[in-house]
């Protein structure tokens, strides 16, 4: 996280003000998962929903026109670790969603997974590290250095075997919170999945919560619409040691961690119930 940007207000300390503007009748909540409603974890499926958030994520589920999670992760997998009937999952950045049960997937994103497991093992041999982990979620991939060995190192290799491949294709590379993440060049993204169910749900606000790079193509969006007056809300970083410029650069308001996550959303629920 770059000490040249400047920290956007907390959000527990501004909540009155904050949520003065939200009109609640037509009001969506967004949140990713991993780093937001779940604490990182060394061991990627060892995640699990952080406790104090289920009881008001569920109550708010009831309460307001709108509660979805946006993952990196495959929609079925955050489905499992979210476990709250009525939440919209979106996964894989925006390739799949699942509402009331239905499995919907964005197209031309179907062909991608043979070629994603090759990229994956191409650049875990080129980090020469134990502690990689490979994930391919046939949309989208991951290889997460959290738990690497030497994470300079891995990230130095890494970067020089991205340089190194001459024509990425259809596919595009991008670094978040120690991973590095391959996704299809098809357009679709945490933003433009935004944009869909802000169309879909007929949302006149919008509060949206997440710590790491794909978040910020949602925080942008948001912000964006905000600007032309075709919403209001609020755009939320989740403070985690290594949150991108990104996110901070496009967020109105910050939580410190998902502890403060679970404050905020019990304030929120108690307030609109």
């Amino acid at each position: 996280m770059s000490d040249a940007v400047l920290l956007p207000p907390n959000l527990l300390e501004n909540f009155e003000t904050a949520c003065a503007c939200l009109q609640t009748d037509r009001l969506g909540l967004l949140l990713d998962f991993d780093g937001t409603l779940s604490e990182f974890v060394p061991v990627l499926e060892n995640a699990v929903i952080y406790p104090d958030v289920v009881q008001p994520l569920r109550q708010l589920t009831d309460r307001l026109a709108l509660v979805g999670v946006m993952s990196g992760r495959s929609a079925r997998d955050v489905e499992r670790r979210v476990g709250i009937e009525g939440v919209v999952y979106v996964g894989n950045h925006g390739a799949e969603q699942i509402a009331d049960g239905t499995l919907n997937v964005a197209k031309g994103v179907e062909e991608a997974e043979f070629y994603l497991q090759g990229m994956l093992e191409s650049l875990a041999g080129a980090a020469d590290d134990p502690g990689l982990v490979l994930e391919n979620k046939r949309f989208s991939a991951s290889l997460h250095y959290r738990r690497a060995a030497d994470e300079t190192g891995v990230v130095e290799r890494l970067r020089a075997a991205v340089k190194s491949m001459p024509d990425l294709g259809s596919f595009e590379l991008f670094w978040g919170n120690k991973i590095l993440e391959i996704r299809r060049r098809n357009g679709v993204n945490k933003g433009v999945a935004l944009g869909r169910l802000m169309r879909d749900w007929h949302l006149g606000s919008v509060i949206f919560l997440g710590d790491d790079t794909t978040d910020a193509d949602a925080l942008q969006v948001l912000s964006e619409r905000k600007a032309s007056g075709a919403v209001d809300g609020l755009g939320v970083a989740v403070m985690q040691d290594g949150t991108p410029a990104s996110v901070l650069e496009s967020a109105d308001y910050s939580l410190n961690g998902v502890a403060e996550v679970a404050k905020f959303l019990s304030r929120l629920d108690d307030a609109i119930g």
